[in-house]
């Protein structure tokens, strides 16, 4: 087996150890390795090499197991609910006996450490920028494709993001990432809550039948060939939404890949995924539905932006300034609705 203590200690170096201390109580690249590689074992698999440690909201772990075939141990925060991660696994079954794309779950939830582990295939695939038109309509044909397959599926116990619900309070969820502290960067994000607060009046208003959504559908959780979506990762991110919703909240990420430069899309970037969207679909969306849109839209650039904020209080390495990322992104659109309707 590859060096998994190795990867670990790379990880740890770059990143900080925050997210391994409050999975492991632990900062040891050996012992975190040891954890890992034996939870593999007792889910009945053996790996002959570790393909990549990655960290993230939780932890990505690729192994190559014993007959050649490469899975992937994802170990969620504290935070996650094992009921929720186990209908996220009924669903994820479900969708892989219809796309192809679909990785099909082979263990889990499992406590490990603090958190709960679930294992699947890996798809291997290469990177698309989703800037480029092409990409681009087929990032929002993929979407169209995985709303219309979980049609019919059970979607109980999947639950809907706070960001996207339509009451105020709380304003915000417990932040994604370990690194972000919400409560001790208020100060000056008093303008972003606002937008947050408007954004949430325009998702009051829908009424909308709820699907099944992939609310991290971008770039980088996609795996492409010659441009075209043939993988799906970040399993943990099904939630019951409207369509409109949904496309509103991709459409501010689509082409986000935090591993790249200029990963936000432009404003006028975001109006051409909904068209990409609507001509898949084959009819446009309401007024009902647009405002809903526009809110979820307005909503998840709020959020990015409250996240960013917080680096830039407290990480400002990390923060960038509000100019750029989510901030610059949430004053290139502004409040006002972007997708009103006929």
């Amino acid at each position: 087996m590859a060096d998994l203590a190795s990867l670990v200690r790379s990880s740890l170096s770059e990143h900080g150890s925050s997210l391994e201390v409050s999975l492991f109580r632990t900062s040891s690249p050996e012992v975190i390795a040891d954890l890992l590689r034996k939870h593999l074992q007792h889910s009945g698999k053996s790996a002959v090499d570790a393909l990549f440690y990655r960290r993230g909201v939780g932890l990505v772990v690729g192994f190559e197991l014993a007959d050649g075939s490469p899975v992937v141990l994802k170990v969620h925060r504290w935070n996650a609910e094992r009921s929720r991660l186990t209908a996220v696994l009924r669903v994820q079954h479900a969708l892989s006996e219809r796309l192809a794309s679909v990785p099909r779950s082979l263990a889990g939830p499992d406590r490990l450490g603090t958190g709960l582990a679930t294992l699947e295939q890996y798809r291997p695939a290469t990177r698309a920028n989703g800037h480029e038109p092409a990409v681009r309509r087929n990032v929002a044909n993929a979407l169209h494709t995985f709303v219309e397959a979980g049609r019919g599926i059970d979607a109980t116990g999947l639950g809907t993001p706070v960001v996207l619900t339509t009451g105020v309070v709380p304003l915000w969820p417990e932040p994604h990432d370990v690194r972000f502290d919400f409560a001790a960067s208020s100060r000056g994000a008093e303008w972003i809550d606002e937008a947050a607060v408007t954004a949430r009046r325009r998702l009051a208003g829908s009424e909308a039948q709820a699907i099944i959504g992939h609310l991290d559908w971008r770039t980088e959780n996609l795996g492409f060939l010659d441009g075209v979506v043939v993988a799906i990762y970040d399993w943990d991110s099904l939630a019951i939404v409207s369509e409109a919703m949904l496309v509103g909240a991709t459409a501010a990420q689509f082409c986000a890949d935090w591993q790249s430069a200029n990963a936000l899309p432009s404003v006028d970037e975001m109006r051409d995924f909904v068209d990409d969207y609507e001509q898949q679909r084959g009819r446009r969306f309401n007024r009902e539905d647009l405002s809903a849109l526009d809110g979820a839209n307005l909503a998840l650039i709020a959020y990015g932006a409250r996240c960013q904020h917080s680096d830039m209080l407290l990480h400002p390495d990390l923060g960038g300034t509000p100019d750029d990322g989510w901030q610059g992104l949430l004053n290139a659109r502004g409040v006002a609705p972007l997708w009103q309707g006929e």
